[in-house]
């Protein structure tokens, strides 16, 4: 069964790639907090600044919106979204994370996410594995809060190892539906060091586990005025393991080039904490081109990109684009 037809959908890994892409900034932003308090250390005869300076300083606004766009052959007005496994209208997908940078090393802060879909076609979610109601339309959709923590980098002779850990409450809908407690989520990136600062290349990968009142639901028959109903029992989907490489080469300071692949497992009902993993997604690719802007400072990266899955449709190829701000 796929992530289509159970609770967890989109929402978990679609927040997870922004928890990602919050581990892979957190070295940018890591290296920028050094330069800071290193110079700081220089300037220790120097009135010290009053806490709300350095609440300016350490504290940021991140925000990250993805428009996924037309496919290469496919329906006007849709496209494809690899974490439904199916057409959907256009989405924006929107990420915002304040984060506090306590010192070079440790960072806390929270996220919220939420996509918004366009077009003259509906997402249309069918919660029958949970006996709700079929043929619910959404055009705009809160996905579950999180609280993160950046612990330090282990540095190793060829590489760094950065982690976010972060906690998840069922704030939406969804999740209080199906019964979530609460979920926890191990975010990890191996950054290679390479003999080039133009080049980056490594591995990331992401653990998700979450805790339901009951992680499998029992079959059931329902024997109304209209007839007998009789629903199966359903394994709800605890875990998620994805990992894949990547890749980027820096052309200047304004224009960059980056790919990766990501392959994906879960685990269902009392599967959760076993050896026994079932595909879960699709394997997939994707190439980007992203630009710097110098004049505006909030803006991190806009960029362009594609993707697809690694087993090739041109009706599974989708274009989109993609804005990086921080405040």
């Amino acid at each position: 069964m796929k992530l289509k037809n159970l609770y967890v959908s989109s929402q978990v890994l679609i927040l997870g790639l922004s928890m990602l892409q919050v581990a892979n900034a957190q070295t940018q932003d890591v290296d920028q907090q050094n330069a800071q308090y290193k110079g700081q250390v220089l300037q220790t005869n120097m009135p010290q600044k009053s806490w709300t300076d350095s609440l300016k300083r350490d504290l940021s606004l991140n925000y990250y919106t993805q428009f996924l766009g037309p496919t290469l052959s496919g329906p006007g007005g849709g496209t494809y979204n690899v974490f439904v496994e199916s057409n959907t209208p256009y989405q924006n997908f929107h990420s915002a994370n304040l984060r506090y940078q306590i010192n070079p090393k440790w960072s806390v802060g929270t996220s919220l996410a939420a996509i918004t879909a366009y077009g003259d076609t509906t997402t249309t979610k069918t919660n029958n594995q949970f006996r709700g109601l079929q043929g619910q339309t959404e055009r705009f959709d809160f996905f579950n809060a999180r609280l993160f923590v950046g612990i330090p980098s282990l540095d190793l002779k060829i590489a760094s190892l950065s982690t976010v850990v972060s906690y998840e409450a069922p704030t939406s809908v969804d999740s209080r539906n199906a019964g979530m407690k609460y979920g926890g989520v191990l975010s990890q990136v191996l950054n290679f060091k390479l003999p080039s600062l133009k080049f980056t290349s490594g591995v990331s990968w992401q653990y998700y586990r979450v805790f339901y009142d009951e992680s499998v639901i029992p079959a059931r028959t329902d024997v109304t005025p209209s007839g007998t109903f009789n629903y199966s029992s359903i394994a709800k989907q605890a875990t998620i393991f994805n990992i894949g490489p990547f890749f980027a080469y820096r052309f200047n300071d304004r224009w960059s080039a980056s790919s990766s692949v990501t392959f994906d497992w879960d685990q269902r009902g009392k599967q959760a904490g076993t050896g026994t993993w079932n595909n879960n997604l699709p394997d997939r690719a994707r190439g980007a081109i992203s630009y710097y802007p110098k004049k505006i400072k909030q803006i991190t990266n806009v960029g362009v990109f594609t993707q697809s899955l690694l087993n090739y449709s041109q009706d599974t190829q989708v274009f989109g684009a993609e804005i990086a701000a921080r405040f």
